[in-house]
């Protein structure tokens, strides 16, 4: 009798530690992600600034679908072309607020935006926020949707 409950609790103490060590490796496979997600993010920022289609096209996935907060569609050649013409260009963006959730493949980044560019000549919406959606295809990080929505300040 007392055999078997020395080996129930050594069994109990052993499913204990091993499903803390699965939990502590869910918590840094997430910080991980987030972490991915934040540097690629500022990458693309980077890109969009400097117009670095090579670098935007690496980070695009190749069905990626963008909606400005102006409800323009773009694809990805559309994005990629827009660029490289000078049609959509901007002298800075900077994010805060941000959040990363991640579903396996799959991490949704939310967060604001203030912009200053040009889309076409006219100005860009400055104050916006985001819905960004990444997906992790053969083992890299690609951007498949981004959402713009117009933040009115409320007065």
């Amino acid at each position: 009798m007392k055999h078997t409950l020395v080996i129930a609790v050594v069994m109990l103490a052993a499913t204990s530690i091993a499903f803390a060590q699965k939990q502590s490796a869910r918590k840094d496979q997430r910080r991980s992600v987030e972490q991915s997600i934040r540097l690629l993010d500022e990458e693309r920022i980077q890109a969009q600034i400097h117009a670095d289609a090579t670098t935007l096209d690496r980070i695009y996935a190749d069905d990626f679908i963008g909606v400005g907060p102006s409800g323009t569609v773009r694809s990805k050649p559309q994005v990629l072309a827009d660029f490289t013409s000078g049609a959509l260009k901007f002298q800075s963006i900077t994010t805060d607020e941000v959040q990363v959730r991640a579903y396996g493949n799959t991490a949704v980044e939310t967060g604001r935006s203030t912009m200053i560019g040009q889309d076409k000549g006219k100005d860009v919406p400055r104050d916006t926020r985001f819905t960004r959606v990444w997906v992790n295809q053969r083992g890299r990080w690609r951007l498949v949707a981004n959402h713009y929505s117009i933040r009115i300040t409320q007065q």
